[in-house]
C-alpha cells in the first residue's frame, strides 16, 4: 500500500472525520468500505456528547469519536496500536511539557511507523478548519512539527501538522474485509445503546445521551447577542445542530438498510428507532441554516424557539434510547 494514495473525501451527509479517515485507509488498501456501516459501528450515528460544557459548542461533537475505535477498526480489518491511553492528553495540549513529551516519546514512534509504510491515525494538530479533526499522517516533513498527511479538508494535498496531535494510533496491519452482517449489527446496536445510556468508557471523560441536550439549552444566551459575538455564537449552535442531523440521518440509513434480516419483534424496535431519529432531524433541521440561527438569537421569541427545538430533540432521543435498548435485548 502506498502512503501517497490517501485521499479523504466526504459525500453529502458525511461529516465524521474519523469515519472518513478509516474509510480512506481501507480504500487505499483495496477495500470497498461503507461510511454508513463504519459510522454506526463507531457509535457515532447515535452520539451526542460533551467533555467540558465550558468549551465552545462547536467542539462538543468532535470529542470522544474514538470511544469504540479499536474494535470497530478490527471488525473492518484494521489492526491499530494505541500510543497512549484515551483522553490522557486532553486539556494538556497547550502546556509546553506536552510538546516536549511528544517530541521525545511519540514523534520517534510515528517516524518509525512511516518508514515501515504504516500510516498513523491522529486527532488534532492539523491547521485551520481541520484543527479538531481526525486525519492520517503519511510522511515526514521539514515544516511544522515535522509530520504531514491528509485530512477531510485537504482536498487530496498533503497538509503539515502545526501542533502535536492529542490522540495517535499506528495502523499496524490492514486486511480490508466486509464484516458479517450479524456481527456488524450486534456491535453497532451494542455501541448505540452504550452511547444513548451514557455508559461509555469513563477514561474518555465524555457525557453522552439525551441529557447533553439539557446542557446545550443552558448555553443559549439569556439576552440578545452582542454586536461583536453573535456570529461566533450562532455558528456554534448551527454546527451542533448540523452534526447531530448528519449523525441521525446516517442512523436512519443504517437501520433501514439492515432491518430486513431481523424478525418481527426486532423490526418493531427498529421502526420505532427510525421514527425517533427522524424526529430528532425534524426538530433540529431549521437550525442547520446559519442565517436562521443568527436571527433567532436576536430575540427572546427566537431563543425560545431554538430552546424548544432542542428540548423536542431531547425527547425524541430519550425514546430512541428505549427503542435501541429493546432492540439490543433481542440480539
Amino acid at each position: 500500500m502506498s502512503l501517497s494514495a490517501f485521499h479523504i473525501q466526504a459525500a453529502e451527509n458525511q461529516a465524521e472525520s474519523l469515519t472518513l479517515t478509516l474509510e480512506a485507509i481501507l480504500h487505499a488498501a483495496g477495500g470497498e468500505p461503507c461510511y454508513r456501516d463504519i459510522n454506526a459501528a463507531l457509535g457515532l450515528s447515535f452520539m451526542v456528547c460533551v467533555r467540558d460544557t465550558r468549551r465552545s459548542l462547536a467542539s462538543w461533537m468532535t470529542e470522544g469519536r474514538d470511544v469504540f475505535l479499536i474494535p470497530t477498526a478490527a471488525l473492518f480489518g484494521i489492526r491499530l496500536r494505541e500510543l497512549h491511553p484515551p483522553g490522557a492528553a486532553v486539556g494538556l495540549e497547550t502546556l509546553p511539557e506536552f510538546a516536549q513529551h511528544f517530541e521525545a516519546s511519540y514523534r520517534p514512534l510515528i517516524k518509525t511507523a512511516i518508514e515501515n509504510n504504516q500510516p498513523v491515525l491522529v486527532w488534532r494538530g492539523w491547521p485551520g478548519d481541520a484543527a479538531e479533526q481526525w486525519g492520517v499522517v503519511t510522511a515526514i516533513s521539514d515544516e511544522g512539527i515535522g509530520l504531514c498527511g491528509a485530512t477531510v479538508t485537504s482536498g487530496g494535498d498533503e497538509v503539515v501538522l502545526t501542533a502535536p496531535p492529542v490522540q495517535m494510533h499506528i495502523v499496524e496491519e490492514i486486511k480490508p474485509k466486509v464484516p458479517p452482517e450479524g456481527e456488524l449489527l450486534r456491535l453497532a446496536v451494542r455501541n448505540a445503546r452504550l452511547v444513548l445510556e451514557d455508559k461509555t468508557d469513563r477514561r474518555f471523560g465524555i457525557t453522552t445521551g439525551p441529557d447533553v441536550y439539557r446542557s446545550w439549552r443552558q448555553r443559549l444566551p439569556s439576552e440578545k447577542a452582542s454586536e461583536t459575538e453573535p456570529a461566533a455564537d450562532a455558528k456554534s449552535h448551527h454546527r451542533m445542530a448540523e452534526a447531530i442531523v448528519h449523525a441521525r440521518r446516517s442512523a436512519v440509513e443504517f437501520l433501514s438498510h439492515h432491518c430486513e434480516r431481523l424478525g418481527n419483534p426486532a423490526r418493531v424496535a427498529i421502526d420505532g428507532a427510525v421514527v425517533e431519529c427522524r424526529g430528532v432531524i425534524r426538530a433540529l433541521l431549521p437550525f442547520c441554516d446559519l442565517g436562521t440561527v443568527r436571527g433567532l438569537l436576536q430575540s427572546e421569541e427566537g431563543r425560545e424557539k431554538l430552546a424548544g427545538g432542542i428540548k423536542s430533540a431531547q425527547a425524541h432521543e430519550a425514546r430512541l434510547r428505549d427503542h435501541i435498548a429493546d432492540l439490543s435485548s433481542q440480539m
